[in-house]
């Protein structure tokens, strides 16, 4: 006999005349007990069984855990060294690929065990033939029960972990196949797209990138992004939202309405300024559909790309609306550099008084040359607008009516300049 507590005497006629019969009862009646906590589980967790597929698998399972149960028992073998039984690991597995949290696993395990200690204390106290017969049956038989259970539920949380670990890293392997057909516009099918994304593709999107530069305090950039995507999404009112990490610093995400995002919506998620430490975003256009979810991430990544040229002069929100002149032309490092140096000259040197002087001049004229509306903007009075566009003009050495064009393009650029100067040779 390999468990321990049935090697004294008193402890082996206990177990032959009354805990051996009752395994052996356990064994036949397994079925009918499975089925009655079957209909337990359904009645107390409806949500764990959409479809008759999840019963099965609920019902499959238990009954090989009893069986084997009774068979440990019935053979007074260790209860605490077995195999995890095959629809066990079936169950696992579908209730990963189903996104069912371990902890509900766990629950099916207690409530299991509660309806078998039911069954077995109500024969042991039939079969005992006094009080101390029956102390000493319940004892072993609740030290049996208890101990298969903590190895079974320490087996089903290793083997959750692993099919867990393994299913996302194909799941993740999957939506980043799908994610680069529909960027590269080899997947033109919305209803497959949806499928293979398992995220509805025929809706309203709003793609942004969310990423730290560096790994914060907490250790969990993953958790962190997550979050503070998860904060943006509820400020556009999602319905829906989609996410894929992709790198360990930076997610993707996008979130999803059946009408479209309003423009009063969009323009509030830009002013956003209670963001987690570190965390900064980028958004592209809303769209519709396949071409939405498509053209929004690529502005989006253009959007962080130039924030990240930006750097720590960059607002927490970029939105690609706001730098699309300068995403456009700093594709060609080399040649944006070297346009806005010779445009703008002594005007594109990086002290903070003279940016300072072509930031507040990119405004003017971005607002048609009104001092009033540009001092608006930067919250300045009149008067330093036009003392600020005045020392522009001296330090270009001309006024701004001639290459107005150039200008402009070169002042949208400029944000970027340091770090243009800063990429490597490689880069350029």
């Amino acid at each position: 006999m390999a468990w321990s507590p049935v090697v004294p005497g008193v402890a082996q006629q206990v177990w032959t005349d009354i805990l051996r019969p009752i395994a052996r009862d356990l064994r036949r009646n397994a079925p009918a007990l499975t089925q009655q906590a079957v209909d337990r589980m359904q009645a107390e967790m409806g949500a764990l069984f959409p479809d008759a597929q999840a019963v099965e698998e609920s019902r499959g399972s238990i009954l090989s855990h009893v069986v084997q149960l009774a068979e440990t028992m019935e053979n007074a073998s260790d209860p605490r060294r077995f195999v995890l039984p095959e629809p066990g690991l079936s169950l696992i597995r579908s209730r990963v690929r189903r996104r069912v949290p371990l902890s509900e696993i766990m629950r099916l395990y207690r409530m299991a065990q509660e309806r078998v200690w039911q069954w077995m204390f109500a024969g042991i106290t039939t079969a005992a033939r006094n009080a101390t017969e029956l102390a000493d049956a319940l004892e072993l038989a609740t030290g049996w029960l208890f101990a298969y259970t903590d190895g079974a539920m320490i087996r089903a949380e290793r083997a959750y972990e692993i099919e867990q670990e393994g299913w996302m890293r194909s799941a993740a392997a999957a939506q980043a196949a799908a994610i680069a057909d529909i960027l590269a516009e080899r997947e033109r099918d919305v209803a497959r797209a949806s499928t293979r994304l398992r995220y509805e593709v025929n809706r309203h999107h709003a793609a942004l990138v969310v990423w730290v530069e560096t790994v914060p305090d907490c250790g969990d950039p993953q958790g962190l992004l997550s979050e503070a995507f998860a904060g943006l999404a509820r400020r556009l009112g999602a319905e829906s939202t989609f996410t894929h990490h992709l790198s360990a610093l930076i997610l993707a995400g996008w979130a999803s309405t059946r009408d479209p995002f309003g423009p009063e919506t969009v323009e509030e998620l830009g002013r956003v300024e209670n963001l987690p430490p570190g965390v900064r975003v980028a958004f592209g256009e809303p769209g519709h559909g396949l071409s939405g979810f498509r053209r929004g991430h690529i502005d989006a990544e253009h959007a962080r790309r130039v924030a990240v040229l930006v750097g720590a002069r960059a607002e927490p929100v970029t939105r690609y609306r706001d730098v699309a002149v300068a995403a456009l032309c700093t594709v060609d490092p080399a040649q944006a550099r070297a346009f806005v140096t010779r445009v703008l000259g002594p005007l594109a040197a990086p002290e903070e008084n003279t940016f300072r002087l072509a930031m507040t001049l990119a405004v003017y004229l971005e607002e048609n040359r009104s001092r009033r509306r540009a001092a608006d903007r930067l919250t300045v009075h009149p008067n330093t607008v036009s003392y600020r566009v005045q020392q522009a003009e001296s330090i270009l050495g001309r006024g701004v009516d001639t290459g107005l064009l150039d200008l402009q393009v070169a002042l949208a650029i400029l944000p970027s300049l340091s770090g243009l100067t800063a990429l490597p040779v490689a880069d350029l």
